[in-house]
């Protein structure tokens, strides 16, 4: 499956931080955007859409509604395809002046069904005619200081809008926006949630009882096993903190998941998994998992355009780089407790190195900041590569039927 665009995805949550939907970004060739070019076939359309807001919960593939920017040339010239409407959010841009030609698209869109919300949202009277058709209003945090969030909060109670809080960075201000009303939430916060003391680590249990059947084989290898103990993040790191515990006494660390199987041993490695599948903990959350599948899938594939790294730890790195989102742990803390290579620690903590160059620049791709990419040359490799990865994480976690 090949695009002529990019596409990055950004999570948004209820209160409960269960992810409801994304907001999809596009540049085109040339750079231009931010609304997605929709003047294709209807069924290039839901292609995208279903590459890009799909997420596997209750065992089943959903395709989560998109939230996308549309500027004033896009809501006059009306090319929206044929689509189910509670698939797409259309956000209007805060560029737009609120002429009665734009009113009468809005009325237009609205009447057709489709959910219309007003972005980076800053009240004037002149918005008065939108926020009567508007279902959502997306507020920037951090543009409004504390007495212009709660006027703006005042003001638009008095309309019939679901609030969404944007660049929301801290558990903190989660929870003010909480309080002041907000239902729909945007922002770093969903990558960093609240720091606990400690926590017990969980790991899915069909993928262990795939590993125990393969353990029984006797055509089983470090890469088939690597295969299966890839699909799930915490089950990586329990192995890699069992490598580095006291009894193995390793003399190297270790800079594949494959290295870290060839150490433990296969007898070991058995009775390890056996003791983790007794003791289950809670999953972390579906769609932190998959962001965390993908990012560590891109890194295995974009490596071969990097020289001299390794596809498995590039993978590795990728896993790792969103381990402490996953603990609620500093990133730190958790390097000083597995024994990883000093190239994959410092492409993790400094994000420097080739294979900190390669893990910035799929994290950079993944964000939508493609102004950020270390070379604007690998942008194709990187689109193949998450395009790729994210049927990827579908298919992956499908298989294993849990997230």
């Amino acid at each position: 499956m090949t695009f002529s665009i990019l596409l990055a995805r950004q999570p948004i949550l209820d209160k409960e931080l269960n992810t409801i939907a994304y907001e999809l970004l596009y540049r085109d060739a040339e750079g231009m955007g931010p609304q997605l070019p929709f003047d294709g076939t209807q069924a290039t359309a839901e292609v995208l859409l279903n590459a890009y807001s799909s997420i596997f919960q209750d065992s089943r593939i959903r395709t989560l509604p998109a939230f996308i920017n549309f500027n004033a040339e896009w809501l006059y010239n009306g090319n929206l395809p044929a689509l189910k409407p509670d698939a797409l959010v259309l956000e209007v841009l805060e560029d737009v002046a609120i002429t009665e030609k734009i009113v009468q698209r809005l009325h237009i869109l609205s009447d057709k069904g489709y959910r219309i919300a007003l972005d980076d949202f800053f009240y004037d009277k002149s918005w008065e005619p939108a926020l009567a058709l508007a279902k959502i209003v997306k507020i920037d945090i951090q543009q409004l200081s504390p007495v212009q969030l709660i006027a703006h909060v005042t003001e638009l109670k008095k309309h019939q809008v679901t609030l969404l809080a944007e660049k929301v960075e801290t558990h903190d201000e989660f929870e003010y926006c909480k309080k002041l009303g907000f239902k729909l939430f945007q922002g770093y916060f969903f990558c960093r949630p609240q720091l606990i003391e400690g926590r017990t680590l969980s790991c899915n249990d069909l993928t262990t009882l795939q590993l125990i059947t393969e353990l029984e084989s006797e055509d089983a290898t470090a890469q088939s096993l690597e295969a299966i103990v890839c699909k799930d993040p915490e089950l990586v790191l329990r192995l890699l903190k069992i490598v580095n515990s006291a009894r193995f006494s390793l003399s190297r660390n270790i800079s594949s998941i494959s290295e870290a199987i060839i150490a433990l041993g296969v007898d070991e490695l058995k009775k390890w998994v056996l003791l983790i599948s007794t003791t289950q903990a809670p999953h972390t959350s579906n769609a932190l998992i998959q962001e965390i599948l993908v990012r560590a899938r891109m890194c295995e594939k974009i490596a071969d355009d990097y020289d001299a790294i390794n596809p498995s730890t590039a993978f590795m790195t990728g896993m790792l780089s969103g381990i402490d989102a996953m603990l609620n742990l500093e990133l730190s803390d958790i390097m000083e407790q597995l024994p990883v290579s000093s190239e994959v620690s410092t492409a993790l903590l400094e994000q420097s190195g080739l294979l900190g160059q390669l893990l910035s620049d799929v994290k950079h791709y993944m964000a939508g900041e493609w102004d950020e990419l270390n070379d604007p040359n690998l942008t194709a490799s990187l689109k193949q590569a998450q395009e790729e990865s994210l049927l990827w994480v579908l298919d992956t976690l499908k298989d294993i039927n849990c997230h």
